[in-house]
């Protein structure tokens, strides 16, 4: 009798022990591991003189780059709320680079850029000489995969300029 009852207190043991090991739902994943990240490097661009005749890109340094990826593709089960954000900002070469959290399946990563104000040169619009017009400039990347592992290197986005035609638009 007695040898049953150590039996079963012994098997009740490794049972209680084996169950402690699993991981707790409530501690988040740590995504630091360079495995578990993938990396996106891109370059943005502003073409600030129009009237040359060999159209000529300047880099532009302090834009704001926002990568985010939704919590729900990093969990197993598909499920959570909210997102995990990161920026960069762009060197005097105008260059970015952003390290996201990956898994092997992959996760989708969506950005937001800063849109910045500046000025470009045109040809007058009596067609005499050239103007300054004063305006912002938007920048463009399209979400994207990324797989856990994963270097990415973007075409270079050259931004878009609106000009501000009168006091009182908002940058």
């Amino acid at each position: 009798m007695k040898q049953k009852f150590f039996s079963a207190m012994a098997f009740t043991a490794v049972l209680m022990s084996a169950s402690c090991a699993k991981e707790d739902p409530a501690k988040p994943v740590d995504y630091s591991a360079p495995e578990k990240q993938a990396t996106i490097q891109g370059k943005l661009l502003v073409n600030d003189n129009t009237t040359l005749a060999q159209q000529k890109y300047k880099a532009i340094a302090g834009i704001t780059v926002i990568a985010s990826v939704a919590y729900a593709d990093l969990s197993a089960t598909g499920q959570g709320s909210g997102s995990f954000s990161t920026t960069a900002t762009t060197n005097s070469s105008g260059e970015f680079t952003v390290a996201v959290p990956a898994t092997s399946s992959g996760v989708m990563v969506s950005f937001a850029v800063n849109d910045i104000q500046g000025s470009r040169t045109v040809n007058s619009s009596s067609g005499t000489g050239t103007e300054l017009q004063q305006g912002k400039w938007t920048f463009s990347i399209s979400p994207m995969s990324v797989k856990s592992g994963q270097k990415i290197i973007l075409d270079t986005e050259v931004g878009l300029f609106t000009p501000i035609e009168s006091a009182g638009d908002e940058v």
